[in-house]
């Protein structure tokens, strides 16, 4: 769905997106910093489509108690028991190579 922006477009709606939540919730930014453990400047800077750490991103979500969100974002996806070995670890595919042909190439960043 995202993937025609720009990682700076990607950053600004994620900023635009997070403001909306706060305001949402009625929290002023220094109390959402408080609850946090993120200074002020981090999180309007976050809000403004900058580019902070993923920390701080995980940081803001715990304090606005959306962090489900990236659990939505990835899934624990395990293999059913046939696709684990004995010391449970995913089994791979003895012929690489065809796995490889179907796969489309890595998006350049």
């Amino acid at each position: 769905m995202l993937d025609h922006l720009t990682n700076d477009e990607v950053m600004q709606l994620i900023g635009d997106r997070v403001r909306e939540i706060r305001l949402t919730q009625n929290l002023p930014i220094e109390y959402l910093a408080e609850r946090s453990g993120l200074n002020r400047k981090t999180i309007l800077e976050l809000e403004a489509g900058k580019d902070v750490r993923f920390s701080s991103l995980i940081k803001l979500l715990r304090g606005l108690r959306k962090l489900d969100v990236l659990e939505a974002s990835f899934p624990d996806v395990l293999p059913g028991a046939g696709g684990l070995t004995k010391r449970k670890q995913i089994r791979l595919r003895a012929n690489r190579g065809k796995a490889h042909k179907s796969l489309p190439p890595p998006e350049k960043a």
